[in-house]
């Protein structure tokens, strides 16, 4: 049979270039048809024992997830398979994925009702609803609307949320250093800019985890620099076990610089693709097609945080103390990107910025 994916349109950037994260994940199945993974070692004997549950990917050299696959695969355990998803396997890769996503960090409890959508069932009618529903609730989303046709016995499970959020006041645009090369970036300029910035936690110069406050303080925008750039989860628990009501301020000998980010991103789920299902019921279900759309920017006023996921199972025919030197919070080398709910201990996009792949090159 012919499978459809569902493709994005471009996102049209205004005036201001607003962080933004767009991810599509789409999980095709079909009846009665017979990865890549990047890890690394921690840097010591303590983080060798925090496990890496995220399911993410790589762009350009760039490590990236967002939970929308979470979501997605959750309803179609709850709702449609009526239990975890189980696929008949013995590939690491392949199972390494699908227990990352059988025992999610990420729920829809880390997110607040108006900005996510989720629905599954059976048919084309399902998934007129979710065209219909999703583009009422988010008019002014950057993805087209899901394709079919689906048959009577074919399943989709789709999750989406989208999430948009300000700076109180916008940090002054200027040229930046990462990792030796002039990108453009942003900086603290003066004393209100200053406010933006929130020391979380400070070691040195290269080691530091920072939060940029935001007009709604439901939501959370961290960055992390020199934290191990192959494992989400490390830095993830730093920035839990620094929680507080009253994180530091920048002094005025403080500064703060970071580069804009733009990354536009298309993955396939190659590990799953073509794995039979072996939970009882769903035996004549293979994944015909699985994969995600990525996009997030970041600049000077704030964020925009956009994440749309699809699942098909598709039936065939047979059916902190002030330091006292001043501190450079300079994003210059490696760092993450975290995003989260401030009553949340699980975010809800991830980034890891390894090189320049994703700045735009001063010329």
């Amino acid at each position: 049979m012919h499978l459809h994916k569902h493709k994005t349109k471009s996102m049209k950037i205004r005036k201001a270039i607003f962080p933004a994260l767009s991810i599509l994940i789409v999980l095709i199945v079909c009846v009665n048809q017979s990865v890549k993974s990047q890890s690394g070692s921690a840097k010591n004997k303590i983080t060798d024992t925090i496990v890496n549950v995220y399911a993410g990917s790589y762009c350009k050299g760039n490590y990236v997830w967002g939970g929308a696959m979470n979501l997605a695969w959750n309803d179609l355990s709850k709702n449609i398979i009526k239990e975890k998803i189980a696929l008949k396997t013995n590939d690491k890769n392949a199972v390494g994925i699908i227990n990352k996503l059988n025992k999610p960090p990420f729920t829809i409890n880390d997110l607040d009702g108006k900005s996510y959508y989720i629905k599954s069932g059976y048919g084309q009618k399902t998934l007129d609803i979710i065209n219909k529903e999703s583009r009422k609730k988010f008019p002014h989303k950057s993805f087209a609307d899901l394709t079919g046709p689906l048959n009577d016995s074919d399943i989709i499970a789709y999750a989406s949320f989208l999430k948009q959020v300000y700076f109180p006041i916008p940090f002054t645009v200027n040229e930046t250093n990462f990792l030796g090369q002039k990108v453009k970036g942003f900086y603290a300029g003066n004393e209100d800019e200053r406010d933006n910035v929130k020391i979380i936690d400070y070691e040195n110069d290269d080691h530091f985890i920072i939060s940029l406050q935001l007009k709604d303080s439901s939501d959370q925008l961290i960055l992390a620099k020199g934290y191990d750039m192959t494992n989400p989860a490390i830095v993830v628990k730093a920035i839990n076990d620094n929680m507080s009501e009253y994180w530091r301020s920048m002094s005025h000998r403080d500064d703060f610089e970071a580069p804009k980010l733009n990354i536009d991103q298309h993955r396939d789920y190659l590990e799953l693709i073509q794995k039979q299902f072996a939970n009882k019921g769903f035996e004549k279900y293979v994944i015909g097609e699985m994969f995600e759309n990525i996009k997030f920017t970041m600049d000077e006023k704030g964020a925009k945080a956009e994440n749309e996921a699809e699942i098909r199972p598709v039936a065939m025919s047979i059916s902190l103390e002030p330091q006292p030197k001043p501190k450079h919070l300079v994003l210059d080398k490696p760092f993450w990107v975290v995003m989260q709910r401030k009553d949340s201990k699980n975010p809800y996009f991830l980034l890891g910025v390894n090189n320049t792949e994703l700045m735009e090159k001063v010329k």
